[in-house]
């Protein structure tokens, strides 16, 4: 299983754009909220859209760690979206329409951005196109996002749900995904008979990420941070 490079999640730093499977709500609530943790204890700027499920199970995990969520969207340092709104907001025939996305993505985190300095943001749109299998706006979101990453300084998490991922498809879909992304938060081995697919197909999952990993770090073998992507 692939191990390195949880400290990105923790840490980034402008331009990272990672990426998470994961295999259930749990897991993910936990990736989303230490990575925004570490954002507001520092001061940053938190962006987080998502469906009203996980930011209600995201901000009573932060509060439960002893941050003042209130306060802090107070404050105006965090910010939470509606996934599903603003993605309705987005979409013009099933693509992403570039002058929306500017008035209702980029504008909004470039004020963050003077204000605050750093943004850290994290997006659950992808992993609805994902589900809708709208695999081709799905890569045109994430190229939007890459985009903004020449003109704004922030960055962002993306999560996938494993069990929206066809096992027909592992190596094509997982290659399509981690190319998108700078840096891959690894699996995690985490009861794999207690989660959504059950161990023998998680089994299956781990060994399709383990190729597409290896495959796409080939040109970069020698970097001192294996979970950096190549150019796209």
């Amino acid at each position: 299983m692939y191990k390195s490079g949880l400290g990105v999640l923790r840490d980034p730093i402008t331009g990272n754009h990672l990426v998470k499977v994961c295999q259930n709500k749990t897991i993910q609530t936990n990736a989303v909220a230490q990575y925004v943790q570490e954002g507001l204890n520092n001061g940053d700027a938190v962006v987080i859209i998502g469906r009203p499920e996980l930011r209600k199970a995201v901000i009573d995990l932060l509060n439960s760690l002893g941050l003042d969520t209130q306060s802090l969207k107070d404050q105006g340092q965090l910010k939470l979206f509606d996934a599903e709104f603003l993605l309705s907001s987005l979409l013009i025939n099933d693509e992403i329409d570039a002058l929306v996305f500017q008035k209702h993505v980029a504008i909004p985190i470039q004020a963050l951005s003077s204000k605050y300095g750093k943004v850290r943001i994290f997006g659950e749109m992808i992993d609805l196109l994902w589900q809708q299998d709208k695999h081709d706006t799905v890569m045109q979101l994430e190229d939007f996002w890459n985009n903004l990453f020449q003109t704004i300084d922030f960055s962002l998490l993306c999560t996938y749900s494993l069990d929206h991922i066809d096992p027909d498809t592992y190596d094509n879909s997982l290659e399509r995904i981690c190319r998108c992304h700078t840096h891959l938060i690894p699996i995690e081995d985490s009861d794999p008979v207690g989660s959504v697919l059950g161990g023998a197909m998680f089994q299956v999952f781990e060994s399709a990420w383990n190729r597409v990993v290896e495959k796409i770090a080939e040109p970069t073998k020698g970097s001192t941070d294996s979970t950096q992507m190549p150019p796209v």
